[in-house]
């Protein structure tokens, strides 16, 4: 069994642990992202002070964690390619696995668990990005139903100008949709 919480401090070494395991993953898969001291125990220090960072637990131990925002992300402002809304969102950052536990549905449940706080938050989409070669996240956000809506470039932090694949959630009717076309396949 999962159970999805706000992080407090005393998860603070578990969660730099398996961060440091995704930096290496990737790292390994040839992946720059996550790979400029980004993000570092300081950065979760501060997602767990803002109440926005959560860990899934399985028998109270840490095995996923998951930041999620209830504001527009800078980044976002410009794709090159077009979102599914224009209304309110929310965002997911920073999310990963314990590596010795990837593929047991861990990230799907975090998944499940933005999307659901987004809905309570009365968000009309929720977006996340990636690096377009990490497939271990592709795979999670397909799965999870994020439709790609293009590029984005990060515009703060370590990785400012780095690309991104911007992808979307509807989560309720929009007041307003954009381009709604097929996406390209990711």
């Amino acid at each position: 069994m999962i159970d999805i919480v706000v992080a407090q401090p005393k998860h603070l070494d578990a969660i730099v642990a398996i961060a440091e395991q995704a930096k290496k993953n990737m790292a390994a898969m040839g992946i720059d992202q996550w790979q400029r001291g980004y993000p570092n125990r300081d950065i979760w220090i501060s997602d767990i002070a803002a109440q926005g960072l959560y860990v899934a637990l399985q028998n109270e131990r840490v095995v996923g964690v998951l930041r999620y925002y209830n504001m527009p992300d800078a980044a976002y402002k410009t794709i090159e390619g077009d979102w599914l809304t224009a209304g309110p969102y929310a965002t997911i950052h920073r999310c990963a696995v314990d590596a010795n536990l990837r593929g047991q549905g861990i990230m799907g449940k975090l998944f499940t668990f933005a999307c659901d706080k987004a809905t309570t938050d009365k968000m009309e989409s929720i977006r996340i990005d990636t690096h377009k070669d990490n497939s271990p996240m592709l795979q999670a956000i397909k799965k999870a139903g994020f439709t790609l809506c293009g590029t984005i470039t990060l515009v703060e932090g370590v990785e400012t100008g780095s690309t991104r694949i911007g992808f979307e959630k509807m989560l309720s009717l929009p007041n307003q949709t954009r381009n709604l076309s097929p996406k390209a396949e990711y």
